[in-house]
């Protein structure tokens, strides 16, 4: 009997957490534009585990719909367009920022407010959510030299 409820304590506590591996404690919110319905998110999402980890989406409770995006140029342009999944790949990081690949918050239901904070929960195809709590920063950040 003791046995058994070791092995029961050991195979609860090995998988405590889907996403356990995944480390995105950077992300960030930028402050809402004025007007503007959308937002977007940035931030290091870490892939500690030994596979490789395509992000798909996320949620927020204050926005309809948050897309994984990357800025690309097209005939002199840099526009965004929608990824399918972005791959994070074992034992490395992927940096979301602004100009690069990013999350994309559609459909605000209130502005971003500097200093506010969100919970994010980000989508791998596999099914892991990984929950993050994401502090709102300022339109323009201060770089400090």
């Amino acid at each position: 009997m003791r046995y058994c409820l070791s092995l029961l304590f050991a195979l609860v506590f090995a998988f405590p957490v889907l996403g356990q591996g995944i480390v995105a404690d950077s992300l960030w919110l930028r402050e809402s534009i004025p007007g503007q319905p959308n937002g977007a998110g940035f931030g290091t999402i870490e892939n500690h585990s030994s596979n490789d980890m395509v992000l798909v989406s996320a949620q927020i409770d204050i926005a309809g719909e948050v897309q994984v995006h990357e800025h690309v140029h097209e005939n002199g342009q840099m526009r965004m367009q929608r990824m399918e999944g972005l791959t994070i790949n074992a034992g490395s990081s992927v940096m979301l920022r602004p100009g690069g690949y990013h999350l994309m918050l559609l459909g605000l239901q209130q502005p971003l407010v500097s200093g506010d904070t969100h919970r994010v929960t980000l989508l791998f195809s596999d099914g892991t959510q990984v929950e993050v709590e994401t502090e709102v920063k300022p339109l323009v950040r201060q770089h400090q030299h």
